[in-house]
This record gives C-alpha cells, structure tokens and sequence, in this order.
C-alpha cells in the first residue's frame, strides 16, 4: 500500500525541481520517489562501507549516523 506524504516547498525551488523532472521525462512524484530511492541507496552503501572499515580498524565506532 502507497503511502502519501505531504512537502512544503518554496514555489522558486519547485519549479527547479519540476523543470529538471521535466528534462528527465519524470512527473514530480516520480523525480520524488527515484531522487529518495537514490538517495537511500547512495546511503547504505556509504554505511555498508563504514561498517566494513570499522571490522578492520580496533577504534571504536564513531556512529557517523547517530546511536545505532
């Protein structure tokens, strides 16, 4: 099930967005989901490479992304 979720944006900052969705071929929405999917890929894969470092390394772990 789709959830919604609502965003205040300055119009001058949309309208950014909109137009750079609109060379891409994207609506809003789906410039959204694929910019947060990115988004959360590029950051597991930095989190995947910080725990990977911290297995080699005897320093503790400095919990980059707050307490885990």
């Amino acid at each position: 099930m789709a959830k919604k979720m609502m965003l205040s944006i300055d119009d001058k900052l949309y309208k950014r967005l909109e137009q750079h969705a609109r060379r891409n071929g994207e609506t809003i929405n789906e410039f959204f989901v694929r910019a947060v999917c990115d988004a959360l890929d590029m950051f597991d894969d930095f989190y995947d490479s910080v725990e990977s470092v911290d297995t080699f390394d005897a320093r503790p772990n400095p919990h980059f992304f707050g307490n885990n």
